[in-house]
């Protein structure tokens, strides 16, 4: 990334936040300087793949400032993830995709923004943080030129094909619904090993259940295979996990760091210093981890994977509630609720 586009303090935010962390709250710092050269910039997530022209959302442009798009256009109404819950955790609007124009209107949108995810873009859904994600729920209250895109063809996912139907009509165009093009569709939680998959993060649909994803599906795997001839593959190891002497930073570490980036650590230009303040909290406390990949993502799914530590978890929860009776466990619950966020956390560690 070019020296213009780095978040101020670059080193410090790519130690507290994680890889999905840091990627995402880089988007509007980008967007700001990509306005001084270009009259209108459209994001799409790298997991995105254009069916048609983007011709109507640079044509929304020219009416309005900002463009956000709905997870969803309709309501979710069976008991299947993601639910109506789901996107008041994780957001309203799906942010691999906004458009913007360099209007003062569209630069006070990225400006707020950009200041917001310099300084909480979390992955936090106790805390009601949701990466950059969650911020742009108060994007239009607080903005007249932002505007919703409730085109069909935009923003296609698996949270919306419980409204969206995908066909090809007699000239080979890709339309939903019958009435609507399919301009592009979002191909996250995308499964390379089974073709007839629709996403790994949701309940509503069983591998083989929908044919029209499967063949959008499949138009965007045989790009991603031509896209990758030729290329080397990388490291797995992402950039910023280890210390300058090769220790891993875990999860935690940087939980407890960001807790108290303003107070113990506040005159640490480079945490990634293992000879320096950091390194020394860190193994004070073991706050190293053992893991390969400490920053590994674990979605809801996850859940049946740690049964035995649930087991003993209620058993302590069982004794709480036998010792403190049913109003102070109550209340004990709504604490841990707040409490259980390590960014809560800074006293915890002196």
């Amino acid at each position: 990334m070019g020296g213009g586009y780095r978040l101020p303090d670059y080193r410090r935010s790519a130690f507290k936040y994680n890889i999905i962390e840091l990627n995402t709250a880089l988007k509007p710092h980008a967007a700001l300087h990509l306005l001084r050269r270009y009259e209108k910039v459209i994001y799409l997530d790298p997991d995105t793949f254009a069916f048609s022209s983007l011709r109507p959302l640079f044509d929304d442009l020219d009416r309005h400032d900002f463009l956000l798009s709905p997870h969803a256009l309709s309501p979710f109404e069976d008991d299947r993830r993601p639910d109506d819950i789901d996107l008041l955790r994780f957001g309203a609007y799906n942010l691999g995709f906004f458009a913007v124009r360099a209007t003062d209107a569209g630069r006070a949108v990225l400006a707020w923004w950009d200041r917001r995810c310099q300084k909480d873009c979390w992955y936090e859904p106790s805390l009601g943080l949701g990466v950059d994600q969650k911020w742009m729920d108060l994007a239009p209250a607080y903005f007249g030129g932002v505007h919703i895109v409730r085109h069909p063809g935009v923003n296609v996912a698996f949270w919306n094909l419980h409204e969206r139907t995908i066909a090809r009509d007699a000239d080979g165009l890709w339309t939903i619904n019958a009435t609507h093009p399919l301009i592009f569709a979002h191909f996250s939680s995308f499964d390379e090993q089974d073709e007839t998959a629709v996403a790994g993060k949701q309940t509503r649909f069983a591998a083989g259940s929908r044919a029209d994803f499967t063949l959008v599906r499949q138009s965007y795997a045989a790009a991603l295979a031509r896209s990758a001839q030729g290329i080397a593959a990388p490291s797995a190891d992402y950039g910023y996990n280890r210390m300058s002497d090769g220790s891993m930073i875990s999860p935690a570490l940087r939980r407890f760091y960001a807790a108290q980036a303003d107070g113990r650590f506040a005159d640490v230009v480079d945490p990634f210093d293992a000879a320096g303040p950091v390194g020394a909290f860190a193994r004070r406390y073991r706050l190293f981890s053992k893991q390969a990949r400490p920053d590994k993502h674990v979605d809801f799914k996850a859940e049946a994977q740690f049964g035995k530590q649930k087991a003993i978890l209620d058993m302590g929860f069982r004794m709480a509630l036998k010792a403190l009776g049913a109003d102070r466990y109550y209340m004990l619950m709504r604490y841990l609720a707040h409490y259980s966020s390590i960014l809560k956390q800074g006293e915890l560690l002196k």
